[in-house]
């Protein structure tokens, strides 16, 4: 089971804990911006990391997000739990949350990306929009020059994206390659980071979570 230490060490610096430990949102979550109570949940399985010093690659942890509500599915009895904002997500859309510099929790959380682009804005006074976009023509999520229009035309520029073709582009093994998404706020300015993720099929063993790379975003 996930613990308290893990949520301090997650809500405190997020940029770090996503450099060795996988953190996925799963489940369902409200359509638009709204203050939520996550629960942490360890997954039980491993995840592979290549140190910088030491060259090689060594477990991390792999933790579940999900929504906690009275009645909530699959969230065990005592797992630890922690405000965050919720950016707000729905297929074939795009939401927008407000971050204020001031006041609620100092963490959003958004869905995982798989397909998706993300835009984040940090305003002069630590303030920040980001926006979730899960825009499409047919069954496949628009290309990375049209989501970089519509993100300009949004923002009016100064705004940070992340494309599924960037994404992507950090793939080693041409297998799945996905992103997830934190935003912290510090001493009254928000910050965004951006893990990737590369499942790696290994034969009879199943599956390894191979972090590729944790990128700031804004």
């Amino acid at each position: 089971m996930a613990t308290q230490a893990n949520v301090n060490a997650f809500i405190n610096d997020p940029a770090a804990f996503l450099k060795s430990n996988v953190v996925w949102w799963r489940g369902g979550a409200p359509k638009d911006q709204a203050n939520i109570q996550a629960a942490m949940l360890d997954s039980a399985t491993k995840v592979r990391r290549k140190t910088s010093t030491l060259g090689r690659k060594v477990d991390g942890d792999n933790f579940e997000l999900r929504l906690s509500k009275p009645g909530a599915l699959n969230i065990p009895q005592g797992s630890p739990v922690f405000a965050a904002v919720w950016s707000g997500y729905a297929g074939n859309t795009a939401k927008t949350a407000s971050l204020p510099a001031t006041g609620g929790p100092n963490i959003m959380l958004t869905a995982q990306l798989t397909g998706c682009t993300v835009v984040a804005k940090v305003n002069d006074d630590g303030s920040a929009d980001f926006s979730h976009y899960n825009l499409k023509v047919g069954a496949n999520t628009l290309d990375e020059a049209d989501m970089n229009a519509i993100a300009e035309a949004h923002f009016g520029g100064g705004q940070s994206t992340m494309t599924k073709e960037t994404i992507r582009g950090v793939g080693k093994h041409s297998q799945a390659v996905t992103a997830n998404v934190v935003g912290v706020r510090k001493q009254g300015r928000w910050e965004f980071y951006v893990q990737m993720v590369e499942s790696k099929a290994v034969g009879s063993s199943g599956t390894t979570w191979q972090i590729r790379e944790v990128r700031k975003l804004a």
